[in-house]
């Protein structure tokens, strides 16, 4: 790779790998300083790859990486100023199946136009509380909810959300009203209930609708424009972190100790852990796998299912010396979600 690399690009030049795995490619590019872009279908190889090009750039650099800060934006970046040498951003965006985390910092402005292009409506260019409108005309009016997958939209703004489109009803003509968000509190559903109630006894032309981003009726919605995407159970899907309830920690040797991640599993629907990563020297915030547990994984085959790649979730590793170490897991399911477990654990011969 570093001779094909190195004959046909020159420094500062882009090269491109649309297949990317364990990211050979990008590590080769950022040492010999070319620009790179690339993609691969799989969250796993992008997570691999990504931890190989930070490690890459710390050598470079000679500082460590925000990577897995929890103050870290949408896309992590890794930057190093006045350093030994400088390293580029490493951005990473997602397309298809999207982390539910990842849009805790995102703006309002940005959440409203990524979910009204995914909703195939138009931004309301005029005065008013509607965000947008879904052709035909304006019959469609939306409303969308907060960033953060932890907010819910409030009652206040639903309520000025009806009077808004009570006030231009025109006779005979239906307008479908659409409240979309993450989720919606218990106020804003009892509300809902008041206000259906109230369109009923007053035969209104008018409908209101509450649709969880995250549901099965907002995917339909979505793929009844992209009829022709292959394996569309797995397309615009928002996926969640795994859970991991404990790290069970048991000495077996001289300064040697076996782990597993207890009562881990997927939080998504139809979701499965394809992936277990260890560092045995954690640093708050800083993730690195080690060497031996990058891919933990195994071929099974579920009974009524095709054979698929799962998690193991065990590791074993023998410790230099005694001491007090920070051990960490990083679990990964098949709809792009990860989390991390940290755990303290006293060291002895």
């Amino acid at each position: 790779m570093e001779r094909i690399i190195k004959a046909s690009s020159n420094e500062g030049d882009v090269v491109a790998d649309f297949f990317g795995g364990g990211g050979t490619t990008f590590a080769v590019a950022m040492k010999y300083k070319r620009r790179f872009i690339g993609c691969d279908s799989s969250r796993v190889a992008i997570s691999v790859t990504l931890d190989r090009l930070v490690k890459i750039g710390e050598e470079m650099s000679g500082v460590e990486s925000n990577l897995s800060s929890k103050e870290s934006h949408f896309q992590p970046k890794l930057q190093a100023d006045g350093t030994v040498e400088k390293v580029p951003n490493i951005e990473v965006s997602y397309l298809g199946v999207y982390p539910v985390d990842k849009f805790t910092h995102l703006d309002h402005d940005s959440f409203i136009d990524f979910v009204l292009t995914c909703y195939g409506a138009s931004h309301n260019t005029a005065e008013g509380i509607a965000h947008g409108f879904r052709p035909p005309a304006q019959q469609e009016p939306i409303i969308v909810g907060p960033a953060n997958a932890n907010d819910s939209i409030d009652a206040q703004t639903v309520k000025a959300f009806f009077d808004e489109i009570k006030s231009r009803l025109e006779p005979n003509k239906m307008v479908r009203a659409k409240i979309i968000g993450w989720r919606f509190n218990r106020q804003v559903v009892e509300y809902i209930k008041v206000l259906l109630r109230y369109i009923y006894e007053n035969t209104l032309p008018m409908e209101i609708d509450l649709i969880p981003l995250d549901s099965k009726e907002f995917r339909k919605r979505i793929l009844q424009r992209y009829q022709d995407v292959d394996e569309a159970e797995f397309y615009l899907r928002f996926s969640k972190p795994p859970v991991i309830g404990d790290i069970r920690v048991k000495k077996v040797g001289e300064l040697e100790y076996e782990f597993e991640a207890m009562d881990a599993f997927s939080s998504n629907e139809d979701g499965y852990l394809v992936n277990c990563q260890w560092d045995f020297d954690y640093h708050e915030g800083h993730f690195t796998a080690d060497k031996d547990y990058i891919l933990s994984r195994q071929k099974v085959k579920p009974k009524g299912r095709d054979e698929r790649f799962e998690a193991i979730l065990t590791a074993k590793y023998k410790f230099e010396k005694e001491g007090e170490y920070t051990i960490a897991c990083k679990v990964q399911d098949n709809l792009a979600g990860e989390t991390v477990l940290a755990k303290r654990v006293k060291v002895e011969e």
